[in-house]
């Protein structure tokens, strides 16, 4: 005859090597569950300790999930994104490892949007539509809600995995804005970066009325952002490149590393322990014969040895190169001010010139693009080039109306 001790129904069974205890309750579906009691329950009185310590267990397990129902955002979260977070290195253990740059980044969203307007709320209590009318409300771009979304999406699964939800929400992100980059003309890129040497220091050199500049810091910047827009890359990674990774016998660069926004050379944009983004391109000639000009003459930096294009002993900074390459387009009359024209439209440049040359897979290879809607989205052309490059393809199109006669 079973005896019930709180949600659990003890019995028992004879059988040939003995007498045996069981127990049996209803879980969450209303399904029956049997188990057997542990070893050592010989006796009815053996079996019923054993049910009163699960009670026990139950009842601790209980007041644990009612504790965790019970934490707010900034109870579980005030740690997160520091040096030496348990979950930091949970995540390295597992190959999941953040720079400092994003980690700082994640920090940054938590304490200056997240805990300010959720922290004394219970995680199941923060809801998508209220974290979205929330950085409506706040003038920030469509990109930074949704890094400021993301963070709020890594501190959701660390919650689920401690068992304080047991779903993780989902946030529906908000639409890109950031605008697309215009591109220089077949004109412009000629006349910005012409191959003999005095020519491009007459573009790129700057002048100034305290002292002159040298020669080589114009040539340095007009070689420097012709490898840019002839290997489609992005300015941290020019600015990191060293000596190891060009191959002059090969005519191309090995793009493994880059600037990070500290000015430190690191690893490449996106790039983990499993894809570490690297690639390789190959450039034209005339490119590669301005770089190893320059490598003649680039001057060494005891901080930085073998980097190709130092200023002032380390990396060239962001905001200067910027800075740099406007000059050279306002020495040419070329507007930047109307037309989309940063550093980075020479990435867009590279892009949409080699998109009519390439393969759509090499090109994504030399670009490091992992979708085609991403080399789609740097695709810009001109559309009068454009045409131009597609006349190889006349005598298809010439077919449109049959063989005449």
């Amino acid at each position: 005859m079973a005896v019930k001790i709180g949600k659990y129904h003890l019995f028992q069974r004879r059988q040939d090597t003995g007498t045996f205890w069981y127990y049996w309750f209803e879980d969450d579906e209303g399904k029956r569950v049997q188990r057997a009691c542990g070893h050592g329950c010989e006796s009815k009185r053996d079996a019923a300790t054993f049910i009163e310590n699960l009670l026990r267990m139950d009842l601790l397990e209980e007041k644990r999930k009612i504790e965790l129902r019970t934490k707010t955002l900034s109870d579980f979260a005030q740690g997160m994104f520091l040096d030496g977070a348990p979950h930091l290195a949970r995540w390295k253990a597992k190959g999941k490892i953040l720079k400092p740059q994003t980690i700082a980044q994640h920090r940054r969203h938590l304490v200056n949007y997240l805990l300010p307007k959720f922290g004394r709320l219970t995680l199941d209590k923060i809801k998508p539509t209220a974290v979205e009318d929330y950085l409506l409300e706040k003038e920030l771009s469509n990109s930074c809600r949704n890094t400021i979304l993301y963070t709020l999406q890594l501190i959701m699964r660390e919650a689920k995995r401690d068992g304080l939800i047991e779903m993780t929400p989902e946030f529906e992100p908000f639409k890109r804005t950031g605008k697309r980059q215009d591109i220089l003309s077949s004109k412009e890129l000629t006349s910005l970066f012409p191959f003999d040497e005095k020519e491009l220091i007459e573009i790129w050199k700057r002048p100034d009325d305290m002292r002159k500049e040298q020669d080589w810091i114009a040539l340095m910047f007009g070689t420097l952002f012709c490898v840019t827009v002839s290997a489609g890359l992005r300015s941290g990674e020019i600015r990191a490149l060293h000596k190891e990774q060009i191959s002059i016998p090969n005519s191309g660069l090995v793009i493994d590393r880059a600037v990070d926004e500290r000015g430190q050379i690191g690893s490449l944009k996106k790039a983990t322990a499993e894809d570490p983004r690297s690639r390789a391109v190959i450039i034209p000639e005339i490119t590669l014969k301005m770089l190893e000009r320059w490598l003649d003459r680039v001057p060494e930096v005891p901080d930085y040895p073998g980097l190709v294009f130092p200023y002032h002993g380390k990396p060239i900074a962001n905001y200067y190169i910027l800075d740099r390459f406007q000059f050279g387009l306002d020495r040419l009359k070329i507007d930047h001010e109307t037309r989309r024209l940063t550093v980075h439209c020479l990435r867009y440049t590279y892009n949409t010139r080699m998109r009519t040359l390439l393969s759509e897979q090499v090109l994504r290879e030399f670009v490091g693009h992992r979708s085609v809607a991403m080399t789609d989205h740097y695709d810009n052309p001109i559309l009068a080039e454009r045409l131009i490059a597609y006349q190889g393809v006349r005598p298809s199109v010439e077919q449109f109306w049959g063989k005449s006669g």
